[in-house]
C-alpha cells in the first residue's frame, strides 16, 4: 500500500528533508493546517524549517490550540518550541512545562500561583509534563504536588514521564515520588527493586494492564494505567527491565519471582525451554492460574502485542483458546483478525477457536472484525486481510453476500467466487442463471428477499423488476442488520433501481437494525438527487 500524504509528510519533516517538504506541500497545501490533526509546523526538527512553514501558511494559533494540555509537547524540539511561542504560539503552564520554558513557566505561575494545578489533558497537572529536571525544580517550588494523578490514568508524573524524560523520573523519586516496580525496572536501579521486593515481594506479580494495581485500558470506561502508553501493554517488570536493555536486573526480577510468574514471564517472551521446563515441574499449573492471565492469549493476539510465538507457546502448555479479554469482551480471534495477522488466525482456527463467536459490543464475529478494520479504520495496512477472510469463511464462518464489494481487492477477490452460491450474492453480481438455479421453481417469501435486495444492492433494476412480479415483498428485510431492497438500492446508487422500487411501493419509515431509514442513509453518503426522490413531497418543497 502507497503511503499517504500526511504520512510522507511526517517522515520528511522527522528527517528535515527539505525538497521533500516543499514538494509535499506544493502538491498538498492542505496539510499545512489540517483539522483535527497536530500541526505540522510543530513536527519540524529545526527554526529554518519551522519559519519556512509559517511563511507558506502555517497557521501558529493552530500550534497554541494544540499543545495547550501539555500532551506530547515533549516531542517538540526545543528550539523549534521557543521559535513558534516567539512567532506568537500561545503558552499554558502545561505547554511551558512541556517545552521546558522554564522563565515563561514562572512568569505565568508568578502571575496566577493556582496554576500549578491547573487541569491540563485527562486533568494533568503542569508537573506531568516537566521536560526537564530544572523544569519540575521550579513546579516543586512552586507546591506542585509529586503524587498528583491524572483523572483517566490514574497515573503520576513520574509515570508519565518515563518515556520521554526517564531522568525527570528519576530526579522526582529522589524529591520522594512513590515509587514502584515498573519505574525501577525501566530505569534499570537494581537498589529501588530491591527496597520494593523487600516491602511486597508481590510487586513482581504485578502486570501493565492487570487489575487492581495497574488497570487495563476500558476499565470503568477509562484509558488505564499510563504505563500502557509509556512502557508497554500487558508486561512484567521483567520485560520492561530487558526492553530498556538491563539485562541483569531482568535476572535478579526473575530468580525472585514466584513460579507462575515465572512462567507466564516465560510465555511472553516466547523463552520456550523455561515454560516447558516451569509446566512440566508443575502440573495443573495452568489450569489453576486466574482467568486474568488465561486473558493473555487475547491480549497477545491484539495490536499492541502481537506475538505469535508467545501465543503458541501458551496454547502448547493448554491456556484456553478462546478465552476473552474482559475490558471489552474480545476473543484471541477477533483480536488476531482485526489486525490482520493471518498466522494467528490460522493458528487459532488450527487449535480450534470458534469463528462464529460474537463480541458483547457490537454483536460482531471476527470476520466483521477483519472487514472493518481493513475497510474503514485501516489501522493495519500491513495486514494479510485477504487471507484472514479466506481462512474464516473456510473454517466455517458466517458472512454476508451484501457486504460486498468491500472496497478492498484481496477481500472481494475472496468473496466474489463465493457470491455465486448465495441467492442475494448471485442476484448482486446480476447472475440470473445461477439465481434461478439456487431459487428453485417455487422460491419462498424469504428466497425473493434475499434476491431482490441483492439485486437491489447490485443496482440491476431490470432483475429488481422481474423479481417483484415473480412476488417478492418489496418492504422484506433481510440479514443481520435487516436491511430492505430500497436501503441496499441507496448502497448502489442507482436512482433507476431506487425509483422502481418505490413505484411498487417500498415504505421509506423502515429502520434497519441501527435504527437508520433508507433516507438517513442516502444523507450520510451525500447522495443529494437520491435524497430528493426518497423525500416525502412535503419536504421537497421545503
Amino acid at each position: 500500500m502507497l503511503a499517504q500524504p500526511r504520512a510522507l509528510l511526517i517522515r520528511a519533516l522527522e528527517s528535515d528533508d527539505t525538497a521533500a517538504i516543499d514538494a509535499l506541500i506544493r502538491d498538498h497545501p492542505n496539510l499545512l493546517n489540517a483539522p483535527n490533526r497536530r500541526p505540522a509546523v510543530t513536527l519540524a526538527r529545526s527554526v529554518a524549517t519551522a519559519d519556512w512553514l509559517l511563511s507558506h501558511g502555517a497557521d501558529v494559533r493552530a500550534v497554541g490550540a494544540w499543545w495547550a494540555g501539555g500532551i506530547d509537547t515533549l516531542s517538540v524540539a526545543r528550539d523549534v518550541g521557543r521559535f513558534l511561542v516567539e512567532r506568537g504560539a500561545a503558552l499554558t503552564p502545561h505547554a511551558a512545562a512541556g517545552l521546558g520554558l522554564v522563565d515563561r513557566l514562572a512568569d505565568l505561575l508568578s502571575a496566577d500561583p493556582s496554576l500549578i494545578d491547573a487541569k491540563g489533558v485527562d486533568a494533568c497537572t503542569p508537573l506531568h509534563f516537566a521536560r526537564d529536571a530544572a523544569t519540575a525544580r521550579l513546579l516543586l517550588e512552586r507546591g506542585a504536588r509529586l503524587n498528583a494523578r491524572d483523572e483517566d490514568h490514574e497515573s503520576t508524573p513520574a509515570q508519565w514521564l518515563i518515556r520521554q524524560a526517564p531522568e525527570v523520573s528519576r530526579f522526582l523519586l529522589e524529591r520522594g515520588a512513590t515509587p514502584d516496580i515498573f519505574l525501577a525496572a525501566a530505569l534499570g536501579d537494581r537498589r529501588l527493586a530491591e527496597r520494593l521486593i523487600a516491602a511486597d515481594r508481590a510487586c513482581l506479580a504485578h502486570r501493565i494492564g492487570r487489575l487492581p494495581e495497574f488497570p487495563p485500558i476500558g476499565h470503568k470506561g477509562r484509558g488505564g494505567t499510563i504505563y500502557q502508553w509509556t512502557l508497554a501493554f500487558n508486561s512484567y517488570a521483567h520485560q520492561i527491565a530487558l526492553l530498556k536493555g538491563h539485562e541483569a536486573l531482568f535476572e535478579f526480577l526473575y530468580e525472585n519471582s514466584d513460579t507462575p510468574t515465572r512462567l507466564l514471564v516465560s510465555c511472553l517472551l516466547a523463552r520456550r525451554s523455561e515454560a516447558e521446563a516451569i509446566a512440566a515441574r508443575n502440573p495443573g499449573l495452568v489450569a489453576s492460574l486466574p482467568a486474568v492471565d488465561h486473558e493473555l492469549v487475547a491480549r497477545y493476539c491484539w495490536e499492541t502485542n502481537t506475538d505469535y510465538e508467545a501465543v503458541r507457546l501458551m496454547l502448547d502448555l493448554g491456556f484456553p483458546v478462546a478465552h476473552p479479554e474482559t475490558s471489552h469482551g474480545y476473543s484471541p480471534l477477533h483480536n488476531a483478525a482485526w489486525a490482520g495477522s493471518a498466522d494467528l488466525v490460522d493458528l487459532l482456527i488450527e487449535r480450534g477457536h470458534p469463528v462464529d463467536l460474537v463480541d458483547p459490543s457490537y454483536q460482531a464475529t471476527p470476520l466483521g472484525f477483519a472487514i472493518y478494520d481493513c475497510t474503514v479504520e485501516k489501522r493495519h495496512p500491513e495486514g494479510a486481510f485477504g487471507r484472514v477472510v479466506k481462512s474464516l469463511i473456510e473454517a466455517g464462518s458466517p458472512w454476508e453476500a451484501l457486504a460486498y464489494p468491500t472496497g478492498d481487492t484481496g477481500i472481494d477477490e475472496v468473496l466474489r467466487p463465493r457470491m455465486y452460491q448465495r441467492i442475494d450474492g448471485a442476484a448482486l453480481l446480476g447472475d440470473e442463471a445461477a439465481l434461478t438455479r439456487l431459487m428453485g421453481a417455487t422460491p419462498g417469501p424469504d428466497e425473493l428477499t434475499k434476491a431482490l435486495a441483492g439485486a437491489a444492492k447490485g443496482g440491476h433494476a431490470a432483475l429488481c423488476r422481474h423479481l417483484l412480479q415473480a412476488g417478492a415483498p418489496v418492504n422484506g428485510s433481510t440479514g443481520p442488520n435487516q436491511v430492505t431492497p430500497l436501503m441496499c438500492a441507496v448502497l448502489s446508487a442507482s436512482l433507476e433501481t431506487v425509483a422502481l422500487l418505490l413505484e411498487d411501493g417500498a415504505d421509506t419509515g423502515v429502520k434497519n437494525a441501527h435504527g437508520a431509514t433508507a433516507l438517513q442513509m442516502a444523507v450520510e453518503r451525500g447522495r443529494e438527487e437520491m435524497v430528493q426522490l426518497i423525500s416525502p413531497p412535503a419536504s421537497r418543497e421545503l
